[in-house]
């Protein structure tokens, strides 16, 4: 009988730990992603987190609401990541490779004059 009991509160205190483990990592891997310019992935990861805080403290959330809710924010992440694509490659096509001086006219390679002489035999 005791260990019934016993196998009961490990597999519920187990449950537990690995919800509170699973709030922590994904607040971590918010962090890590925000750092590393990933912003679809620090939402989703930001949404999940979300989720297991209102599981924690509020216990009265709908799913629904916090679905739609996490749709809401993985659009603002993926609006984040357009806008870094779109300022990057504007960046890109602003500064060009190379630029003539402004005196060059015309020819702009170097003149190089060569002399042939012959050798005598």
């Amino acid at each position: 009988m005791w260990q019934l009991v016993a196998i009961v509160l490990i597999a519920v205190t187990l449950f537990y730990w690995l919800a509170f483990m699973g709030t922590i990592w994904c607040w971590l891997q918010v962090i890590f992603c925000l750092c590393q310019l990933q912003f679809v992935r620090a939402t989703i990861w930001f949404s999940l987190g979300s989720g297991m805080l209102f599981w924690w403290f509020d216990k009265d959330i709908d799913f629904d609401t916090w679905l739609r809710g996490s749709a809401v924010i993985v659009g603002i992440g993926a609006l984040g990541t357009f806008a870094r694509y779109h300022s990057k490659r504007k960046a890109m096509q602003a500064v060009p490779a190379w630029t003539a001086p402004a005196e060059a006219t015309g020819n702009i390679a170097p003149i190089i004059e060569v002399e042939y002489k012959r050798l005598p035999n």
